[in-house]
């Protein structure tokens, strides 16, 4: 876009919902606050954190940006939400407040604005990079677990809030799959089918905090809430092969690769994979996915013969 037509009023808004940890967020906006200019919004909210978080930053910081505090900790999917729900400006990025970002990303942001503003929806995601048009190019996409799982990651993604702050109650009523951004999108283009939505192959993270926010266990069972979401006994053979395959693409992984060792049991990632094969169905599980099922399984039975080996060795 020529310079000379460039919007100044804000556009984007960066929506950081933090609770309880001051390191993180004191960074993240450190980080940020050179990067701003006139075109962009920084709001912080505080999900009543123990100590407010405006006691970590001058009288200077806090004039340029916005931090609202929240009367009672509301929970962490609705603060997420009410970064969807008081966004004013056309564009909205939710970034979380320990993915800590590039020093060009702001820019590189506004510049991605200027050239993709057809798409309602916009996804950083390294290795991946397509676009779609309409909803069945877009489920079809899904069928990748990498696709499906930074589609939620919420430092990746950027909406068209104009065009979705309309749809919110999608996002509300699916608000405790963990999954209710995507959802709302995914509602939006089913409705309006000439919508466009793109995957960049970029990261705007310099850094990832290393450890896991959430636990898998909580977010594995309430992916049911996803597929009903979405749930068409008309359509259902074409989501089990393509939207629905990513989401249990994605569960299957993230049983095999435990990324939280120290805390599930050998026997609870058992019950989630039975779940999880459950929702998807034994007979659907072996026509869509064969090979990652036969590798679980195997996977879960060296796991069992090298724990129960350790008991032995302790003895």
């Amino acid at each position: 876009m020529d310079s000379k037509l460039q919007i100044d009023y804000p556009i984007l808004t960066i929506g950081i919902p933090t609770y309880n940890r001051p390191g993180e967020i004191k960074k993240q906006v450190r980080l940020l606050l050179p990067q701003l200019n006139e075109r962009v919004n920084l709001i912080v909210y505080d999900n009543h954190s123990n100590i407010p978080i405006e006691s970590y930053f001058t009288s200077g910081e806090l004039s340029k940006f916005t931090l609202i505090r929240n009367k009672v900790n509301v929970g962490g999917d609705a603060n997420i939400a009410r970064c969807f729900e008081n966004c004013e400006t056309k564009w909205l990025w939710t970034l979380s407040d320990d993915d800590y970002v590039r020093k060009d990303a702001v820019a590189f942001m506004l510049d991605i604005i200027d050239k993709k503003g057809d798409a309602v929806f916009l996804n950083f995601c390294k290795g991946v990079s397509f676009k779609t048009k309409g909803f069945d190019e877009l489920i079809n996409k899904f069928k990748c677990p990498t696709v499906f799982s930074s589609s939620f990651t919420m430092s990746s993604c950027l909406y068209d809030i104009s065009k979705l702050q309309p749809s919110l109650q999608n996002y509300y009523t699916n608000l405790s799959s963990m999954v209710g951004t995507i959802i709302l999108v995914l509602k939006y283009v089913q409705k309006n089918e000439d919508v466009i939505c793109e995957f960049i192959d970029e990261t705007l993270i310099d850094s990832y905090n290393d450890e896991v926010g959430w636990d898998y266990r909580t977010y594995i069972p309430r992916t049911r809430i996803f597929l009903e979401a979405f749930y068409d006994s008309k359509r259902n053979s074409l989501y089990n092969g393509t939207l629905f395959l990513g989401c249990h693409l994605t569960n299957y992984w993230l049983i095999a690769n435990d990324r939280n060792k120290k805390k599930v049991s050998y026997i609870e990632r058992c019950s989630l994979f039975i779940l999880t094969l459950n929702n998807q169905g034994i007979l659907n599980s072996f026509i869509y996915c064969p090979k990652t099922i036969v590798r679980l399984t195997l996977t879960l039975i060296l796991d069992h013969k090298f724990l129960k080996g350790l008991k032995t060795r302790d003895k």
